[in-house]
Formats: C-alpha cells, structure tokens, sequence
C-alpha cells in the first residue's frame, strides 16, 4: 500500500484514443522510460485505487454523484445543484473509468500469455487474477453504461490489440447481456482450491470466495435493473445469481479501505482537510428524511413520521453557525441560488460527518444491505430480507446494538415506499446508485424537483428550486465534449441510435 501512488503513476496510461490520438498511442508504446514487465498486482491494486479514488471524490463523487442523488448539496457554485455540469468533470471522469478498464485488461492478458503465466502465477493462480479483474472490469463497464446509456463496449479496449482508436457505440440493450455473461464467467472460473492474490487485492485481500460472491451480487443488482426493458431474461439471471451466492453479511462487502496517513488516505479527507474545501453540505431533503419530519420546503410526508434514524449523527455533522438554519443537523435546501446559500454560509449547514470525512474512509462498491433490499423487492417487499438490508447497513456504519434494534422495532412494515426509500438511505456516499435506484423506482418521494419549494426563509417566503438544464431530475449524464469532438463519427451514430444528447433521454433499463 505505501506505493499505491507510484504504481498509479507508472502504469495509469489512457492508451484509448478516448483521451488521445493513434500517433500519441504510438509514442506510449516505444517510450524507453515505460517500465514494460509491471506485476499484475501493481495493476490491480491500481486499478482499484484509481476507481476509488474517482467514485467518492470532491470532482465528480462530489459535484454530480452526490448532488444527483440529494444526498448532497452545494455551499457554493450552487450551479452544479442545478444541473449545469463542469465539462472538465465530465471529460476527465469518462477518460479516468476508461483508462483504468486498461489497466484491468492488461491483468487478463497478461495471465493469458503463454510466455509469462508461469511466472505471474507467483502473484496468484492466473485463472483467479483474470477472473478478478473481468469483475472488477464488469463493475465499471456497468456504472459507465448506467449514467451514459450507449457507450463504446465491445471494442472499447482494443486500441493496443487491434488498433482500434476510435470505438463504436453499443447499444446499452446489449451491454447489459454481454456484461451479465462477464460475470457469469467470471464466477465459474473462480477455483477456490487454488491462491487468489497474494498481494495487491485491497478490496478482498485475496479471497476469492468473497470475488465470486461479488460477481453474483452484481449480477443480481443488473438484473433486477433491466427487469422492466426484458423482464424474461431478468428473472433467470436473478435466479442464476442467487443459486450461485450472493453477499451474505457484511463480510462480503466490497469496499476499499484507505489509510490513515499520506500518500494513501481518502479523497473527501484530503479535500476538506488537506485542500481546506467547504463546498459540500448534506441537504435539507436527506437531513429531514433521516430526522423523520416532513421534508424540505415542501414539506413532503416522512415514510418513516416521528422516527429518527440513528445514522444521522454518522453521516452528517452538527452545524457550527445555527443563524439562519438552527442549531443542530440542519441541510442545505437543495437547488437554492448562490446568493441565499452564501448567506447562510458553508458554517450554517451541516458538513458529512467525521466518519465521512475519516483518512482512512472506506470506498463501498457494493454492499451487503443492497443484496437484502433487492431480495425484499423480488419477494414482494418481504419483511425479513427489509428488516436485514436495515440492519446491515445499521452494523456498518457503527450504530450500537441497543439503538439498532430499538430503530428496527419501529420500523414502519416493509412495503414499496418503506423498502426502496431505506435501501436509498443505505446507499449514501454511493451517490451514483442512489441516483440509478431513484431513475429505476421513483423512490425517495423526497428528493425536490425543479419548480417545487425547496426553502422557507427567514421572513416565511418560499425559495423554489429553479434548474438551470432541463426542467426535472436527470435521466442520464451528458457525453463529455471531448468524446463530442475526438469520436465524433462515432458519437453522432449513437446519438442518432437513441434520440438526443440530453438529460431527459431515458436509457434502455429506465422505463416510466
């Protein structure tokens, strides 16, 4: 771990003409100052770290995840509240998921090379690294897929192998399949009788009993997301990926933890307490949800009336200047323009909580809670899976066991709303699932839309939530302009395929 920084540095190259051009390509692959021989599990361990490092940071975890999924707002630059995306953001974000599909490919054909298997078996059985890195590849392909719709798939990733520079578009409708039989793959390959990664696998420290639970988990999760696009092949995927095993308890959770001092300690840690950022505050829509009040300006009804959730001094800090919000957890109304929030100041509202904000803050892929809501879902909202997905996520985040169960026992039944609306609380810091989940379900019925009231202020006068793109929340993110410009012939097929390059556009999975 104290070279995760060098080995991202090293081996991190976009050799995808998503970022670049054929003579640039070229150039990478002669440079004499390449290191050539790099360990697969320098890869791996980068791979993981750069995805993490991206997920959950202060440029796109915090200024589109989280703000997308109201979870968080702005203090300032209450633009990107309302929908007017930094394209810088956007540009370098699909260029970083990209290249760290790169670096997880070079895993698979490394061990795939008759000339150096033997060898890189030292680091793991080859069968277990490749089947890892195609997960954790299935993992990204995925998230890209769920906030763009179309994206370049099939021949993404073969710049290197088959100098493909600049890669068609697929249709998410066959993503989705190709990605579900990736990890139905990936899972058989899995031989627990042989070593997983002997180093370099921080989610799972080599176990690969827990990959293939991960690979089935995510599987379930896909399934379920395409159930109303073709819900046929849906209910036998998520049959399949129950019979092969999914997460179980918190154990099985994939998350990447970072650790408490640098080079290697958490992106929301360094933003705020090493860049010295204020920008973000949880908003008012997710405090009051969590408090158990009616909701935000509009005072929206509360599933769960008169219960406080014990996760709420957790996720969020107490505010430090009480003058225009209070005193206590009080949320940034979400949407607000930048004067009113400069106003109440990014001391008026409450920040993420110290947990949140740790050094050594652990990144959650996906978790064990999730497995549970999905499995109350497909069991007609049942009682016994809603209760669990509460209180795993209750465990993991170090709610103590009298406070836990006294929540669980007042606990409304499970049903449509009460279901979806914890799993939506469950996932937060997972902004972009948060977001996919309230695309899929309507649910929270919380969030505030574009025209509604989001604020009260001081004097009694509503504050409406006025959008600055498009007029209600987004159903997909925008390509970014440099794939506009470098891909251009591609980008225009696609766009053309699905209708237009704009939020409102519902992808395959995302039917009313």
């Amino acid at each position: 771990m104290k070279t995760l920084n060098k080995i991202a540095v090293v081996i991190s190259l976009p050799i995808l003409i998503l970022a670049g051009c054929t003579k640039d390509f070229e150039e990478i692959n002669t440079d004499p100052n390449r290191p050539i021989d790099v360990p697969t599990y320098a890869f791996m361990t980068s791979a993981q770290k750069q995805l993490c490092d991206n997920i959950f940071d202060e440029w796109w975890g915090g200024r589109q995840s989280m703000l997308w999924a109201q979870y968080w707002a702005q203090n300032n630059y209450t633009d990107e509240d309302r929908y007017n995306i930094r394209q810088n953001v956007n540009n370098g974000y699909w260029r970083a998921i990209y290249t760290i599909l790169v670096d997880l490919n070079e895993i698979i054909e490394l061990n795939q090379d008759p000339e150096k298997k033997d060898l890189l078996s030292a680091y793991g059985a080859n069968e277990n690294q490749i089947a890892s890195a195609r997960i954790l590849r299935a993992w990204a392909f995925q998230h890209l897929t769920d906030l763009y719709g179309d994206i370049p798939y099939f021949e993404a990733l073969k710049a290197k192998s088959d100098r493909v520079f600049l890669p068609p578009y697929d249709k998410q409708s066959d993503i989705y399949p190709a990605i579900i039989q990736e990890l139905t793959e990936a899972a058989a390959q899995i031989d627990l009788s042989k070593s997983g990664w002997v180093q370099g696998d921080v989610i799972y420290n080599g176990d690969m009993a827990k990959w293939k639970k991960f690979a089935n988990s995510l599987k379930l999760r896909m399934a379920l997301r395409m159930k109303k696009a073709d819900p046929t092949n849906a209910q036998r995927y998520i049959d399949e990926a129950i019979a092969g095993g999914v997460f179980t308890s918190n154990d099985d959770v994939a998350d990447f933890k970072y650790l408490p001092s640098a080079p290697n300690t958490a992106p929301m840690y360094r933003a705020y307490y090493i860049d010295n950022r204020t920008d973000f505050a949880l908003t008012a829509q997710f405090v009051d949800l969590l408090k158990g009040i009616p909701v935000g300006g509009a005072q929206k009804p509360n599933p769960f009336a008169g219960l406080e959730d014990p996760r709420l001094p957790i996720f969020a800090a107490p505010v430090k200047d009480s003058t225009m919000l209070g005193p206590g957890y009080q949320g940034m109304p979400y949407g607000m323009p930048d004067e009113i929030t400069k106003a109440i100041g990014a001391q008026g509202s409450s920040w993420p909580g110290d947990l949140i904000l740790a050094a050594d803050f652990a990144t959650i892929l996906m978790d064990y809670a999730e497995v549970e809501f999905i499995l109350s879902e497909i069991n007609n909202w049942d009682q016994t899976h809603y209760e669990n997905g509460v209180k795993a996520s209750l465990d993991y985040w170090g709610v103590d066991a009298a406070t836990r169960d006294a929540f669980l026992a007042a606990l409304p039944p499970a049903s449509e709303e009460t279901v979806l609306t914890q799993k939506y609380i469950a996932l937060y810091t997972q902004g972009y699932e948060g977001w996919s989940e309230y695309r899929r379900t309507g649910y929270p019925k919380t969030l505030v839309h574009p025209g509604e009231v989001t604020w009260i202020d001081l004097s009694g006068n509503p504050v409406q939530f006025e959008a600055l793109t498009g007029n209600d929340i987004p159903r997909r993110l925008t390509y970014p302009q440099e794939e506009q410009t470098v891909n251009v012939i591609n980008y225009k097929a696609a766009v053309a395929q699905f209708g237009e390059d704009v939020f409102s556009t519902r992808m395959w999975w995302d039917k009313p």
